[in-house]
């Protein structure tokens, strides 16, 4: 009986636990189990952030992405790749039942936005996959490094490229807040690694309610 290679083998087993992972927050209705939320080393961002609008080549939503086309809309927006093992399908799983619990006054008032900082990995049909097994609502972008940097700025997002000895080739380590951005492109929350869904709505209810 013959052996896989070792490399397959670290592959499939490298599959199967992000597999079982991203199943968990797709299917489970409920927060993660305890200690997922915390794995992840919490970067801040820097201590100077400015939101604003921004443009990426790449989009799932079309040619180009620009925040500009979400004005009237309250937007979840995120950083982080496909390829991360836990505080990416995580804080995405939080979004997910963020959206899927609004009020019905906000349902359509709200988006929300996935960066990718991996654009080597991440092309528009990865991201489109990625995605779409979380919410359709939730769109992605991303493009070359220097494209990505007014982006990572405006918003204090910290991400270094770390080789590792895993199958997966490299990992990126990055801050993982998620940011909530007003209907005329302001930046209004950052919402730290690990902030549930219900605080996420909590949040966007108060500050629609300042209209």
């Amino acid at each position: 009986m013959s052996r896989l290679p070792l490399t397959t083998l670290l592959w499939a087993l490298a599959a199967v636990a992000a597999a079982a992972l991203l199943l968990y927050v797709w299917l489970v209705p409920g927060p993660p189990p305890a200690g997922e939320a915390t794995t992840h080393e919490d970067i801040p961002v820097a201590d100077r952030v400015t939101g604003g609008p921004f443009q990426l080549p790449v989009s799932t939503e079309g040619e180009a992405f620009d925040l500009r086309d979400l004005e009237g809309q309250y937007v979840w927006l995120y950083f982080g790749y496909t390829s991360c093992p836990d505080a990416c399908p995580v804080s995405l799983g939080w979004i997910r039942m963020a959206l899927e619990q609004l009020p019905e006054s906000l349902e359509d008032r709200v988006s929300a936005v996935f960066v990718s900082v991996d654009p080597e990995r991440d092309d528009r049909e990865h991201l489109a996959e990625y995605t779409d097994h979380f919410h359709p609502r939730i769109q992605a972008a991303t493009g070359p490094h220097d494209a990505l940097e007014p982006a990572v700025e405006q918003y204090g997002v910290f991400y270094e490229k770390t080789d590792s000895q895993s199958a997966m080739g490299y990992v990126i380590d990055h801050s993982s807040s998620t940011y909530l951005v007003g209907p005329e492109g302001d930046l209004l929350e950052i919402h730290p690694h690990g902030t549930s869904a219900d605080e996420l709505v909590a949040t966007l209810q108060a500050r629609a309610e300042r209209e």
